[in-house]
């Protein structure tokens, strides 16, 4: 069985939140669909050990906020491979609460959703919550971002509890005059060929010549946390 073959099913790329009283927070989803027509009804999948899981649990709220192709990786990162539970996702995020409580980030969205759970599947390491919709707004004219596009043209990773994620997916050994690196916190790939032009690194730079406070732009992990592509995570550079 080749598992990649799941990657020729389309996905998006969004923000899910959701409230447990005062307290916020969120994360990158891939899997969001419409289900129904009449009465609008939406389905997300969310991990079970996820903090947005929790609050999603506790309000029967949430809201999936789309985001915008040229949404840069950093803020990508800091919903999807930070927690909740060790930082606010809100500080120095543009967002508004909804009047039932729930947040909507609007940095990089070209709309927004929010649903009211009417129903949930169990799915084993996932939980699919079927919402209502109650309420949305377009926010700015934009191309939304595919999942496609967020791995071929922006390089992103895929986080461990991602519906989508796939355990057996390996990188495979450098070819090429230039030695790539990859994060071991998230598998963010640094090809020197193409740099990291919204980090300052030109296209052309060697891993070795990247300053010492570099830091990648998915995840936020210092230098110390890549390896050469095709080693594995305890020969650090």
């Amino acid at each position: 069985m080749d598992p990649n073959v799941l990657h020729n099913i389309s996905y998006g790329v969004y923000i899910v939140s959701s409230n447990k009283g005062n307290y916020l927070n969120g994360q990158i989803v891939n899997t969001v669909f419409q289900i129904t027509n009449d009465p609008v009804t939406i389905a997300i999948s969310v991990n079970k050990g996820n903090l947005t899981h929790e609050y999603i649990e506790a309000s029967s709220r949430f809201s999936i906020s789309v985001l915008e192709q040229d949404t840069p990786l950093s803020f990508i990162g800091k919903f999807g491979f930070r927690s909740g539970r060790k930082e606010d996702k809100f500080k120095d995020t543009k967002f508004k609460l909804l009047d039932s409580g729930c947040p909507v980030v609007l940095d990089h969205s070209t709309c927004y959703i929010e649903a009211k759970v009417i129903n949930k599947m169990d799915c084993l390491t996932h939980t699919l919550f079927l919402g209502e919709l109650v309420s949305s707004q377009v926010l700015k004219t934009g191309k939304p971002m595919t999942y496609s596009y967020y791995h071929e043209v922006k390089r992103g990773t895929t986080p461990s509890t991602a519906p989508t994620f796939i355990k057996e997916e390996t990188p495979g050994k450098t070819v090429g005059a230039m030695q790539k690196y990859r994060c071991v916190v998230c598998n963010y790939i640094y090809d020197p060929a193409i740099g990291d032009p919204d980090g300052g690194i030109q296209p052309g730079t060697a891993f070795e010549q990247i300053p010492d406070n570099w830091v990648c732009p998915v995840c936020g992990a210092d230098k110390s946390q890549f390896v050469k592509e095709g080693e594995s995570c305890n020969e650090t550079v």
